[in-house]
């Protein structure tokens, strides 16, 4: 990249334009991987409730072991960057490239988009509420659309409370328009650091770039402790005079990932359009078996022991229909296919 020097220059530089993080302030940090690059997170499972007896050795119920769940998570996303100001160009240039502050610029400019849209793409994979949209939202349906989502979490017990709605700029515009936004609480008023813009239904707005987002996607609500999101390491230095160069180094690495807790994968709803979206499984019975399918799927995966089959060790691929399962087994599946988002979790008691 050329080097422009100069005898006569505005004292303000033209910077771009920059935003900060639209996701740190709702990630998941309940886990350290302070030390290590990967932990196991264990879930312990839960019995049925029945009736007590008055008589025999099983009055409480038949006795089991209690059993647990483990999910390994291993970071994988280790960045970084680096640039040089020679001492020559910088005086030449009136001192115009401030490097300790150029590397915060750069940290702003390039790697937390780079993280927040990562961070979208492993949460939006790993939801287990999808719902795809056939036709575009309108003013007249868009808060309608988001209330189904609150619905679809609320009746699989997500807590109400620290719910963040994700809305692309280009849909928030309906939203604006809808009628039923006259009593929400101060609605694009103000917009503050982070993104948020006001509230609907008890969740923080919060505007997000379409480009963020991956294609197809018009809104996304997260409860807030539903992933795992480490930043292990960020280290932002300037190394002064190194051997070789006369002037400044500028160097930055960061190690971070996104995870989505297995248990906790119907605290995430993708709202997207159905062609830029897996269809969710449907899971019947037949004549002594069980199918799975997802039409034009090419990878259909799934589990019969109850845990998540996006996280889950024993998940399986399907091949052919089911048999063999015991009265109370619950299958769970998704379906994925290269260039769409992955499928919600179908699921199915037999």
């Amino acid at each position: 990249m050329a080097i422009n020097l100069t005898t006569q220059f505005s004292d303000k530089v033209a910077e771009r334009f920059t935003l900060r993080s639209l996701t740190d302030a709702y990630a998941g940090k309940d886990y350290d991987f302070s030390g290590v690059k990967s932990i196991k997170i264990y879930s312990v499972d839960s019995v049925p409730v029945g009736d007590y007896t008055r008589s025999g050795t099983s009055r409480f119920g038949s006795l089991t072991e209690l059993g647990d769940t483990v999910q390994e998570m291993s970071m994988s996303q280790d960045k970084g960057f680096t640039f040089s100001v020679d001492a020559g160009n910088n005086a030449e240039q009136m001192n115009i490239k401030q490097v300790a502050k150029r590397l915060k610029r750069n940290w702003d400019e390039r790697a937390t988009p780079l993280i927040d849209m990562y961070r979208f793409s492993k949460w939006m994979n790993g939801a287990g509420l999808v719902t795809a949209e056939g036709s575009d939202l309108t003013k007249t349906n868009i808060v309608e659309k988001i209330m189904e989502g609150t619905a679809a979490m609320s009746n699989r017990l997500v807590p109400l409370t620290n719910r963040t709605l994700f809305i692309r700029e280009s849909v928030y515009i309906k939203v604006k328009l809808a009628s039923e936004v006259t009593g929400i609480d101060k609605l694009g008023e103000k917009s503050v650091a982070s993104g948020v813009v006001g509230e609907l239904d008890g969740m923080k707005i919060v505007r997000v770039p379409d480009s963020y987002f991956p294609a197809g996607v018009n809104f996304f609500i997260k409860y807030k402790n539903a992933t795992v999101d480490p930043m292990k390491l960020k280290t932002l230095r300037v190394q002064k005079n190194p051997m070789g160069i006369d002037g400044d180094v500028a160097e930055c690495r960061f190690m971070h990932d996104a995870f989505v807790l297995g248990t906790k994968v119907n605290g995430l709803y993708v709202n997207a359009a159905s062609a830029n979206v897996q269809a969710n499984p449907v899971i019947a019975k037949g004549s002594g078996n069980w199918t799975i399918t997802s039409a034009s799927a090419t990878t259909i995966k799934y589990t019969t022991d109850g845990t998540d089959p996006k996280t889950s060790p024993t998940a399986q691929t399907y091949s052919s229909p089911l048999t063999d399962l015991s009265s109370g087994t619950v299958i769970k599946a998704y379906a994925a296919k290269s260039g769409v988002l992955n499928s919600g979790v179908s699921e199915f008691t037999v």
